[in-house]
């Protein structure tokens, strides 16, 4: 059953929430685009510091102190850092800057977009009351409000029954 409703204020809200969304969408596109970059110079990353060879005393230390764990686990842990710190002095520094810069991209996106999922939420907060108050009224007793879309200038309300689909899950 469809209910079509010719209240300006509620198509305004849903038109501005439809919008905030396809927006939030297009952000959540470019962040798409970001993680494929990210991942390239990732991979990208690991084969310069897969090809690095760390100093022998360093690793040589690592396996004595390894043996010896739980009296010793700082100082692995320090060995491991400067291993790390080595490897990665062979990647170059544009592609740090460029991964880096990529990350922080992909942040603010991310936060973008989760202040538009906020203003989605609060047009959505200010319109559902506004909708039922007009709608409830021309309902059935069962009847319950599942869409609301605007079209040509109207707000189309579509409805479902719940005694129905409580008796096709009840079936099955």
């Amino acid at each position: 059953m469809s209910i079509i409703l010719e209240n300006r204020r509620v198509f305004d809200y849903i038109t501005q929430k439809d919008e905030l969304v396809t927006e939030g969408r297009k952000i959540s596109g470019e962040i798409d685009k970001l993680e494929v970059k990210i991942k390239r110079f990732e991979i990208m990353e690991k084969r310069v510091t897969g090809k690095v060879i760390p100093p022998k005393e360093l690793t040589d230390r690592g396996d004595d102190l390894v043996k010896q764990a739980t009296k010793m686990e700082q100082e692995i842990e320090e060995i491991v850092q400067k291993i790390n710190d080595f490897k990665l002095e062979a990647v170059p520094k544009e592609m740090k800057e460029k991964h880096l810069a990529l990350l922080k991209d992909r942040e603010v996106l991310e936060r973008d977009r989760n202040k538009i999922a906020l203003k989605v939420q609060k047009v959505k907060d200010r319109l559902i009351p506004i909708i039922q108050k007009e709608v409830k009224p021309l309902l059935g007793e069962y009847d319950d409000i599942e869409t609301a879309k605007a079209k040509d200038g109207k707000v189309e309300i579509s409805t479902f029954n719940r005694l129905e689909e409580f008796k096709k899950t009840f079936k099955k």
